[in-house]
């Protein structure tokens, strides 16, 4: 992640705590928005393939099991 994209997303996360939630968090923002991008970035390969620009957003669920790798299950 680059020194902007940083920047940006621990400054959202600290207007996130305080305006949102009303809390300070005990992480440092830094931290979190790297763990932020992480996750966004998982899901948008996740997501990538699986679904269209008609999908809705709730037709992610039913492409991740369309798309599960059988081995997963625990039969």
């Amino acid at each position: 992640m680059d020194d902007a994209r940083r920047a940006a997303l621990a400054a959202l996360v600290d207007t996130s705590n305080r305006h949102l939630h009303g809390i300070a968090s005990r992480s440092e923002s830094t931290r979190l928005a790297e763990e932020l991008a992480r996750l966004n970035d998982a899901v948008l390969s996740a997501a990538r393939g699986a679904l269209t620009p008609f999908d809705q957003p709730g037709d992610f669920g039913q492409a991740l099991l369309r798309h599960a790798d059988p081995a997963n299950d625990e039969g």
